[in-house]
């Protein structure tokens, strides 16, 4: 362990301090994800948390309405972590690029099931990633699973990473885009574009339409009226962790949506969470009713097939 955290150390150290700060920021924002994941209930998370061994970041203490906002963001998490893999296994692909989604324990999982699995992530998470994957991977885990590092707006180095695999690709890509500035988000969908015409495949993702997505999960917890309530304290939650604003107006309509993937040379489809009722780990902390609603919003069509035109 003393040597893993030289090297992170050491990583840092080779840094810019602004460029340190964003790695850090980003780490956090991993280690925030995956003590939703644990809340939730799925084993690899709890795994990655128990393995990486750090104070969690929220608590009883320091959240006010800590039960209902962990509870929210457990089932917001494992509601995208499921629907992932089930969009995976139901087209069967063989090859699956994670993209910036922090540590992807989802990745272990889809690893050992034979799958070809790449994680594009900053530096310090690769390094927390590889670690991991290397104390309790499965070994066809250990044989499939990649973590690559590259920053989103760079072309070569997810082009790079994307040319790894042979056959159609499916990128997943879930919780980043509300926090990458207008030129970034823009160049990440060019890039998205290129790897998808030159190999083929799609992407998906739920952040588009992202805050009416997140206000149905709470709602169907809480109800219509807490749920606005639940999304601002999130969202002021996470303007903590990264210490700046959350645009989480931008491409919040369909219409605008639609218009600026086209404008990026992409055409996307909607489609339901799932193709049939889920179990989730989360279900073991909802009440009957709670499970009922949730099973209703799994059926609503905030999962986003996009395609190269």
């Amino acid at each position: 362990m003393k040597k893993f955290f030289a090297v992170i150390m050491f990583a840092l150290m080779l840094t810019t301090t602004a460029r340190a700060a964003e790695f850090e920021m980003v780490e956090y924002s991993a280690q925030v994800k995956l003590q939703w994941l644990a809340a939730a209930g799925i084993p690899e998370a709890q795994k990655f948390l128990k393995l990486i061994n750090r104070p969690v970041f929220f608590n009883a203490e320091n959240l006010n309405d800590f039960e209902r906002m962990e509870l929210t963001n457990s089932l917001y998490q494992n509601l995208n972590y499921a629907a992932a893999m089930e969009f995976v296994r139901g087209k069967n692909y063989k090859n699956v690029f994670d993209l910036a989604c922090s540590l992807s324990p989802r990745a272990m999982i889809l690893g050992d099931e034979g799958r070809n699995v790449i994680v594009g992530e900053l530096q310090t998470v690769c390094l927390l990633g590889d670690w991991c994957l290397e104390e309790f991977g499965s070994k066809k885990a250990i044989k499939n699973v990649e973590y690559n590092s590259f920053w989103l707006q760079d072309r070569a180095g997810m082009m790079a990473s994307a040319d790894k695999f042979k056959g159609e690709i499916c990128i997943i890509e879930q919780g980043v885009m509300i926090y990458l500035a207008d030129d970034v988000r823009a160049k990440m969908y060019d890039n998205i574009r290129d790897v998808l015409k030159k190999h083929g495949g799609c992407l998906i993702t739920s952040d588009f339409c992202q805050k009416e997505y997140f206000t149905a999960a709470a709602a169907a917890l809480y109800g219509e009226a807490e749920a606005p309530k639940l999304y601002a304290q999130t969202k002021a939650m996470y303007e903590k962790v990264f210490g700046d604003k959350i645009d989480d107006e931008s491409l919040q309509s369909e219409q605008e949506a639609l218009e600026f993937l086209k404008a990026h040379g992409l055409h996307a489809v909607k489609y339901p969470l799932f193709t049939v009722a889920p179990k989730l780990n989360v279900f073991s902390r909802l009440t009957p009713a709670q499970i009922q609603k949730v099973n209703e919003l799994s059926t609503r069509n905030y999962l986003w097939v996009i395609t190269a035109l």
